[in-house]
Formats: C-alpha cells, sequence, structure tokens
C-alpha cells in the first residue's frame, strides 16, 4: 500500500496491476459523507448505478487487513472514482473526480533499479512482481523493460520462469492469484497469435477467385483449430457480503 491524500483525508492506496485502487470507505470519506456511513453511501451509488461500472472500474477483493472481520472488501480505481464523483450529490465530488483524474490515475514514478558489486542491475523479486502485474495488466514486454528498466531478455525469462535469482533478489512477493493470472494471460497471448496466424494464411489464398474453394478449405481448418485452441475463462465468483 502507499498512502495519498485528498484534502485532509489520508488515503491508503492498493497497488494491483500496474493501477491504484481505493475503498469504498475511503471514498466515502473523500466525498464527504459521514464516517459511520461512509463505506454504505458509496456502495449504495454503486449499486445504484452498477450497470455502468465494468471490471476495470470495480471489483470485490479479500483484504486480510479489513478491520471488520469480512475480508470481501469492493474497490475502486481512478476510473470507478470518477464515475463515483459525477453519480455523488456532495459538496465534494466534483472536486475528487477531478482529483482522481489527476492524481490517482497518475502512474506512480518507478525508483531506479538496484545494482549489485559488479554494476549490473539486481533484479529482486519485488522487480519480479511489477513485471508479472504490468504483464497481466496487457503491456506489451518492450513497454514493460522500459517502465522497470531491465532488457527484453530478462522480461522475457521473468515471465516465463526462467530466471534464476541472485541469494539477494529477497523474497517471492508473487500470490497464487497473480501466478494464475499470468498463466491465464499466457494462453490468451497464444490463442490470439493462433487465430492472427489463421486469418493471414487463409488471406494468402483470396486474393485470386481462382484460388477460393482452397481458402474456404484453410478458413474450416482455421475454424477448427480457432475452436481447439480456445480456452474458458470462468471468473472467480465474489462472495456476498462485500465491504
Amino acid at each position: 500500500m502507499t498512502a495519498l491524500t485528498f484534502r485532509d483525508t489520508r488515503l491508503d492506496v492498493i497497488d494491483r496491476n500496474g493501477q491504484r485502487w481505493l475503498t469504498a470507505e475511503q471514498i466515502g470519506l473523500a466525498l464527504g459523507y459521514a464516517p459511520d456511513n461512509a463505506r454504505k453511501g458509496v456502495i449504495k451509488l454503486f449499486n445504484t448505478h452498477s450497470d455502468e461500472f465494468t471490471e476495470a472500474d470495480t471489483f470485490v477483493a479479500v483484504l486480510a487487513t479489513n478491520s471488520r472481520g469480512n475480508p470481501n472488501t469492493r474497490l475502486f480505481s481512478s476510473s470507478g472514482c470518477i464515475l463515483l464523483g459525477f453519480f455523488a450529490n456532495t459538496a465534494r465530488a466534483k472536486e475528487f473526480r477531478v482529483w482522481a483524474k489527476q492524481v490517482l490515475a497518475a502512474r506512480p514514478a518507478t525508483a531506479a533499479p538496484a545494482r549489485g558489486p559488479s554494476g549490473r542491475v539486481l533484479i529482486t523479486r519485488a522487480m519480479e512482481r511489477q513485471v508479472l502485474e504490468l504483464f497481466v495488466a496487457g503491456w506489451r514486454q518492450r513497454a514493460i523493460a522500459a517502465e522497470v528498466g531491465l532488457s527484453a531478455a530478462a522480461i522475457n525469462l521473468l515471465l516465463h520462469a526462467k530466471y534464476q535469482f541472485s541469494p539477494a533478489a529477497g523474497e517471492p512477493q508473487c500470490s497464487p492469484e497473480l501466478l494464475a493470472a499470468v498463466a491465464v494471460k499466457h494462453l490468451q497471448n497464444e490463442q490470439a497469435r493462433l487465430i492472427e496466424q489463421q486469418q493471414r494464411l487463409a488471406q494468402r489464398f483470396c486474393n485470386s477467385a481462382h484460388n477460393q474453394p482452397l481458402a474456404d478449405q484453410l478458413d474450416r481448418i482455421g475454424r477448427h483449430l480457432q475452436q481447439a485452441a480456445a480456452v474458458v475463462l470462468l471468473p472467480l465468483s465474489s462472495k456476498d457480503g462485500e465491504q
């Protein structure tokens, strides 16, 4: 977690997959709701306009730090906070959505990577977690390399669990959920590449009407391969009683 401040309200920001998220209770306090109604007020706003929110705006996470005892906690990204700022009828609503757009949505500055005795960049377990989170968020490997200050080759090794860490790298920081999300992302990328290859292969034979029957056969083969490669991803259902 990192901390940001809106007016006089301290907000503990949860960093996840390269994005910043806030709990419903903290958003309620920032919007000016009374402390005993902050969470309920935001959840009510969300329930009223839930059809306008996507998974990029909000989701239910399991937080062991939840002081209410129930670990299921609804979080909102900067885009979700902006939506809540439009729906809320408080004096702070406009100022809060502007703050969410300018401050919460801003990407945190990346610290310069540490270097070992030989002068080479020391790739730590924290850097591994950052790389995997950016990958799950949809970043390309070159963009990840530029963001964390590593070579494309090192990024590739990290993403495929082939990098050998030094004893100074620290303890592993990747949760089972993050590792599962990385595996799913790899499958999605391979499926997309397979579909693209099939489309290119079929298109090579579609430039001439004389080759249309062959193109049709290739299309049938490609569709069969596409179906065989399809991966059905069932999202984890959120539990009732979210906080």
